[in-house]
């Protein structure tokens, strides 16, 4: 059985990890278990998008299909999870309404991390209501070189803090594009995603 977020009764730093995952990748997996370990997270709830503000128009796969792939490729491992939060949700995928509706089943001494690549720190300033983001959340900012960087927001540094994690070079977008061309993808996905995507 899946867990869901109501079942986190235990944890006591939970990493939210958001994005469309259209596919997931290993990059994803890799990033994900480093920041868990790095920053002490006890689980990182992954959560698919199921209408981006942004990127609609570029997805291959359905909301359903990603989802189902992206339970596929962390299954067995303890510290990850997957919920269907924004699965069930009418209208576009906003990161403030979602880390909103996941507090609300979550332990009131539960610390909340919302993980994001070093490339996405400068853009939440165009995402809504980004100054109520951080009053929900720490941004853990996963980067090759740990460090403040000057170019974060003044007004994000006091919750933001970088965790040094290895920088995958391979994209959702690039493998799109593979698979577009007819090319090889084995090794840049898991292989229980790409026997879903053969099958």
């Amino acid at each position: 059985m899946k867990k869901k977020p109501t079942d986190l009764t235990d944890a006591k730093k939970i990493g939210i990890f958001g994005g469309t995952f259209d596919p997931v990748h290993i990059g994803h997996l890799i990033i994900a278990e480093t920041v868990r370990e790095r920053a002490g997270l006890d689980v990182i709830i992954f959560i698919p998008s199921a209408h981006p503000p942004h990127k609609n128009h570029e997805l291959m796969f359905n909301p359903r299909e990603r989802y189902d792939m992206l339970e596929e490729a962390i299954k067995g491992n303890p510290g990850f999870i997957i919920s269907d939060i924004e699965m069930k949700r009418e209208g576009l995928s906003y990161t403030i309404d979602t880390l909103r509706e996941i507090k609300k089943d979550l332990p009131v001494c539960s610390d909340l991390f919302f993980i994001v690549g070093k490339d996405n720190l400068s853009e939440i300033e165009l995402w809504k209501n980004p100054h109520e983001i951080i009053d929900e959340c720490t941004i853990l900012v996963a980067d090759r070189i740990c460090e403040n960087h000057k170019d974060t927001p003044e007004w994000l540094k006091s919750k933001t803090k970088f965790v040094t994690a290895p920088i995958i070079e391979i994209s959702s977008s690039e493998i799109r594009q593979r698979i577009r061309d007819k090319k090889n993808i084995r090794h840049m996905v898991p292989d229980a995603v790409l026997k879903m995507m053969s099958g």
